[in-house]
């Protein structure tokens, strides 16, 4: 069965499985940094950002809708720690500061179902092609800090997104 998204109306968040990894200067040790996305369903807006950890300080929403210049209706989210605080299959229970953050924004959080990945398909299908075209880019980049892993994800986003609209654009000519 195909959904049909409404514009603005929600964004999906995960975070990716495999992790990045900024370089101690002194040491020489990896440090593995998670990775957040966020997809717009309607358009398939994606953002991408690096971050220490999936903690609450660290889920990255605020710069996600500063990113995407606008707040939607409903945040679709995993049953991530840093989101849901009990997972249940019928009616999971969002943490107090997600929820202060949904009531500041006038929005909603939605949790997906404990082990239903179905439910939030095209932020998995994001994180898939954040692998192939930002993961694979960077491997043999070597970086000191997380400003200048996210200043070089932001370059390769762009790229990302623009493909993904050209690809849009020239099926809806063609089926014009």
């Amino acid at each position: 069965m195909k959904l049909e998204h409404q514009t603005g109306y929600e964004v999906m968040i995960d975070f990716a499985g495999k992790h990045l990894h900024i370089t101690d200067k002194e040491t020489g040790t990896l440090i593995a940094v998670e990775v957040f996305v966020s997809i717009l369903p309607y358009s398939h807006y994606t953002y991408v950002e690096a971050c220490m950890s999936q903690k609450r300080e660290d889920l990255l929403l605020g710069n996600a809708l500063q990113y995407y210049g606008g707040v939607p209706k409903t945040i679709v989210s995993d049953n991530l720690k840093s989101a849901v605080t009990r997972a249940n299959k019928y009616e999971p229970q969002v943490n107090k500061s997600l929820k202060d953050f949904a009531r500041h924004y006038s929005c909603v959080v939605n949790p997906t179902r404990a082990y239903s990945s179905q439910d939030k398909a095209l932020v998995e299908n994001a994180v898939n092609l954040t692998y192939q075209r930002i993961y694979y880019p960077l491997r043999d980049m070597v970086f000191f800090s997380l400003s200048e892993l996210n200043k070089e994800i932001k370059k390769l986003l762009v790229a990302y997104n623009d493909l993904l609209f050209q690809r849009k654009q020239s099926l809806q000519r063609q089926y014009a």
